[in-house]
């Protein structure tokens, strides 16, 4: 939001701000520097909504029995949560209703499991569908007395064929349901013709009736017993989050739930949480859930009702129903216009592609104007007019997708823009394989995963030595660090803390000295209180490495790509036949509302009105997914789009593409970021924080507090300079932002950036810093801490210097003069310290930022 106002007259979105305010573009310019200071000064607060919930659930977590330091994780422990199932579902005399509802539905426990957590995350929304038992088998021998009735008919009559009688034959009630003449609404056609009289389509309405009742009558069973298995599967979660202290992100949502609905006033919560919120803006609407909705709406209502301190309030939501492709985990689109509805929400259609080239702009809207509802077609930017699309039938998936890599990275392209968009995981790790055999680097959610890194892999195989004693980790963790093997050293693990025994092999060996990788692993095995935890329970680490510190071909499904954009983009076709719908449950939505449950069961749409509608809803859903999921597929691209189509059992099939290829292939290479250098961490052991804070501490009292913060923050921007070109103003001005940007006022920016830019321009201070800078640098000397803002070694001294080889310049930043003497004292003490330490030169300056120049006065 920051970038965009401060580049807004560059910027596209300019246009259609003037198109839904109605105002002039020098209008909208003029206000931009108020609407920024008012963004900046404001207490916003940006997170997911997972985030939000599991805010809301710290503030009030004794309520629900959880200490408020719980955790959470993208899933539970499967495994261990089975088991506590299973003690429950024992403890509970529930086990003999698994066994029977295994053998009766013929599903194994562990798929039974897998919907007992689905229907956990929609537990709410079928609340008012209530299920009784019933007797089946009533149903099913009156089913087959009817075909008994039948086959008299047939078996009776002379010119009946033997396959007459076969269809009539029937050992038991299943073979009878899956007899295929009961689609039909008469038996008078040709299998039976010769045999046929009316009373034969009564019985079959008959029979047809019986098993309608003998299938909904199974539906109860099933459900009942389910139902009364997802009680026990509560309490087994509960019993395991309040152990553990660890929730799945469902977890969070439900108890959040449970808190506004049963256990505290929604008043009173939301007034604890945060009274002064008085504005709302959702993003990635289509894919809120039901449940995430009925938490928020309080909320929403309040700020809506216009009263008190809420009248200038305001709730502002942004989706594209398009690009609705999370039902599966609860996403309903059709909340998009229900909630609109509702709120007497204005929808402004926003039209305009900011992204992707016109030919792209232009495929996309072809192939997706007649296959989407309600479509409407894209518009394209104005200096977007290029773009190359192609589309390929190709039955070698792999080798095309290579020959596409491999040209496009000839032509310059980066690999890091380069990304292949799957339809499944196992696609995805085929065409890593592939690309890898040819040395082509890639990058996958594989590949992101922490302990799927060189450093952390060597680390742990070391750690599996130290605990398990055998040499094959020894020899793994030597090739991992790519040296001869050797004898190492044991540790008593159960003396040492995990951190240690990792932070002594990194530096006896010398290994990924400040490596991000290595840094954020040692964050995330906090949570193990030993060396026996993480290495049995490391596998379930979800943490990813930073995307700076990966390079190569993008390889991710197209669910992962959602919300990403690629210069180039291979979107690849299905490898295997998609298998067939498998859900034993169907939800039938009227608008958001969850209507009803249906167990699937082979052939009963033939004969089951209600549930074949309730089918062909989920049917037309399944379709809506598919041609969703494709859309967020095609429009990743930016510059160039290549599909690769099967000959048969293709998943473009629904939108009857041909061959083709629009504009000219090309690539606008785009440099790739260098790596970031991290210095070695060096363990202070005297550490009390940087010497601004120091300063700031010492002067509280004699410097009024705005001057205290305006100093700080010019301090800080400083010291992210990462050299003192004026090219590097561009990074220290972003991360002023991100840690000031929501304290200091658009002046105070603005000034900070002013002099710091000026500072790089002035002659004499560039002549100082020439040699190794050294910022913050801290020194301790007879047991006191120091700062030094700027430490500069320069080899080259004066050649009439009594001293060695190589001085020292220290540059202290001021931005006033307030306190100049005790400036100069201090500079002074640092000249000191560091010719003590160092026995050469030192010379000592103080660099003056003041509003309109630059002064550097020499401390002597």
């Amino acid at each position: 939001i920051v970038i965009t106002l401060e580049e807004l007259e560059s910027r596209g979105e300019l246009d259609e701000i003037i198109k839904v305010t109605g105002l002039s573009r020098g209008e909208l310019l003029g206000k931009r520097e108020k609407v920024l200071k008012h963004f900046l000064d404001a207490n916003t607060k940006i997170m997911t909504i997972d985030s939000f919930f599991s805010q809301i659930l710290r503030k009030f977590s004794l309520y629900a029995g959880l200490m408020p330091d719980f955790t959470t994780a993208n899933a539970q422990h499967e495994l261990k949560l089975l088991a506590r199932f299973l003690k429950e579902a024992t403890a509970a005399r529930k086990k003999e209703t698994l066994i029977n509802l295994s053998l009766s539905s013929q599903k194994r426990v562990t798929a039974l499991f897998s919907l007992l957590n689905e229907l956990y995350s929609k537990k709410k929304e079928l609340e008012h569908i209530k299920f009784q038992k019933e007797n089946a088998l009533i149903y099913e021998v009156e089913a087959l007395g009817y075909l008994e009735e039948l086959a008299a008919y047939i078996n009776n009559c002379p010119a009946a064929s033997s396959t007459a009688k076969n269809g009539v034959s029937a050992e038991s009630f299943d073979a009878l349901s899956q007899k295929s003449w009961l689609s039909r609404e008469s038996l008078d056609y040709s299998t039976f013709k010769k045999c046929y009289v009316p009373d034969m389509d009564r019985l079959l309405e008959k029979i047809k009736e019986a098993i309608v009742k003998q299938n909904r009558a199974k539906e109860q069973n099933f459900f009942y017993g389910l139902f009364e298995l997802l009680e026990i599967y509560v309490k087994a979660k509960e019993a395991l989050y309040k152990e553990d202290g660890e929730l799945s992100f469902d977890d969070v949502t439900t108890l959040v739930h449970y808190l506004l609905k049963e256990r505290i006033e929604s008043e009173f919560l939301y007034f604890r949480l945060d009274a002064d919120i008085e504005h709302i803006l959702l993003d990635e609407f289509q894919d809120t859930s039901i449940l995430q909705y009925e938490i928020l709406r309080p909320m929403i209502e309040e700020i809506l009702s216009g009263f008190g301190v809420k009248e200038q309030g305001s709730f502002f939501f942004v989706g594209d129903v398009k690009q609705s492709i999370y039902r599966f985990r609860g996403g309903v689109s059709a909340l998009f216009h229900e909630v609109a509805h509702h709120n007497h929400t204005k929808i402004e259609p926003l039209l305009t592609n900011y992204r992707s080239e016109k030919n792209i702009i232009e495929f996309v809207n072809k192939t997706f104007k007649e296959k989407i509802k309600g479509y409407n077609p894209q518009h394209t930017r104005a200096e977007a007019n290029g773009g190359y699309v192609e589309v390929v039938e190709n039955d070698f998936l792999l080798d095309k997708c290579l020959e596409h890599v491999e040209h496009l990275l000839s032509l310059g392209a980066n690999p890091d823009d380069i990304a292949v968009l799957c339809a499944t995981n196992g696609d995805g790790e085929a065409v890593k394989q592939h690309l890898a055999s040819k040395k082509i680097a890639v990058v996958t959610e594989t590949t992101t995963k922490l302990i799927h890194q060189q450093s952390v892999k060597a680390v742990l195989e070391y750690l599996k030595y130290l605990y398990f004693k055998e040499d094959i980790y020894r020899y793994n963790f030597f090739a991992l660090i790519e040296k001869e093997a050797e004898p190492l050293q044991r540790i008593n693990v159960t003396t040492n803390n995990l951190d240690v025994i990792i932070k002594n092999i990194v530096k006896q060996y010398g290994l990924f000295e400040g490596e991000m990788h290595l840094i954020r692993f040692l964050h995330a095995i906090k949570r193990y209180k030993d060396i026996e935890s993480l290495l049995f329970e490391y596998e379930r680490l979800d943490e990813s490495s930073a995307a700076s510190d990966l390079s190569g071909v993008r390889i991710l499904t197209i669910h992962k790509s959602k919300g990403l954009e690629y210069e180039h983009v291979i979107l690849l076709d299905r490898m295997k036949k998609a298998p067939p719908a498998r859900d034993s449950i169907i939800y039938e939505y009227d608008g958001i509302r969850l209507e009803n449950i249906y167990l699937r069961i082979k052939g009963r749409d033939a004969i089951d009105e209600r549930y074949q509608n309730a089918l062909e809803k989920e049917k037309n859903l399944a379709r809506e997914d598919t041609l969703n999921a494709l859309y967020v597929a095609f429009t990743r691209a930016k510059q160039n789009l290549f599909i690769i189509k099967k000959s048969k059992e293709s998943m473009f099939s629904l939108l009857e593409m041909a061959c083709e290829s629009v504009g000219m292939l090309t690539c606008h290479t785009t440099k790739q970021a260098p790596k970031p250098i991290y210095e070695p961490f060096v363990y202070k052991n005297l550490y009390y924080g940087s010497q601004t804070e120091i300063l700031a501490s010492e002067q509280e009292k004699e410097e009024d507090l705005e001057a205290i913060h305006f100093g700080l923050a010019l301090h800080y921007m400083l010291e992210m300079l990462p050299s003192f070109e004026p090219s590097a103003l561009g990074f220290a001005k972003t991360m002023l932002l991100n840690k000031y940007g929501a304290t200091l006022s658009v002046e105070e920016i603005a000034d900070i950036e002013k002099r710091v830019t000026r500072l790089l321009e002035n002659k004499e201070f560039l002549n100082l810093v020439k040699g190794k800078a050294y910022k913050e640098k801290g020194m301790k000397y007879k047991n006191s801490l120091r700062y030094i803002d700027l430490l500069i070694h320069q080899e080259n001294p004066n050649p009439n210097s009594l001293f060695s080889e190589s001085s020292w310049n220290i540059v202290d930043y001021k931005s006033s003069f307030a306190f100049s003497g005790e400036h100069a004292k201090q500079v002074k003490a640092y000249k000191n310290i560091v010719k003590t330490i160092t026995k050469e030169a030192v010379e000592g300056y103080i660099c003056y930022l003041l509003p309109e120049a630059i002064k550097i006065v020499k401390i002597d």
